[in-house]
């Protein structure tokens, strides 16, 4: 499937967007459980409990990721295209705005403030590393759009 036809063009997005889903949600969880063991150095407990759950956060993560950043990744996509970003810098600062976005539409769908330092933190980097992920996987796309007339 060509990258120029239609459907080569989504497909080749949208595995863009997986990428960045996947990535964002590593980093996030990963910095959770630095967070914790940071926060209790002293007492490593909350640590491990974090540590025996990690396939339900990771799981969780990728649930609640995947439907709520979308509208800000085609909200990327729209401007990315206009403008004509080639550069890995637009893409992470998109993910990390795209994180606050995808936080504000889950908090909505679930009637509760979701704007905690511990909730927000980790997942600013989460964006950035998905907005770097998606950039990675597109990148020679990206070259190929801006260098056309």
């Amino acid at each position: 499937m060509s990258r120029d036809l239609p459907w080569g063009r989504i497909a080749y997005e949208f595995s863009g967007y997986l990428a960045a889903v996947l990535v964002a949600v590593t980093a996030t969880v990963a910095t959770v459980l630095l967070w914790t063991a940071q926060k209790n150095a002293v007492n490593w407990g909350s640590f491990y409990a974090f540590v025996r759950h990690l396939g339900d956060m990771y799981r969780f993560g990728i649930m609640v990721t995947l439907p709520a950043a979308l509208p800000g990744f085609l909200l990327t996509l729209f401007v990315a295209h206009r403008v004509g970003w080639a550069g890995w810098l637009p893409f992470a600062a998109a993910g990390t705005l795209n994180a606050i976005l995808a936080l504000t539409l889950f908090g909505i769908y679930i009637h509760q403030d979701v704007f905690e330092q511990e909730v927000v933190l980790p997942c600013l980097p989460g964006g950035f590393a998905g907005g770097v992920a998606y950039w990675a996987v597109v990148r020679k796309s990206l070259r190929d759009r801006a260098a056309s007339p």
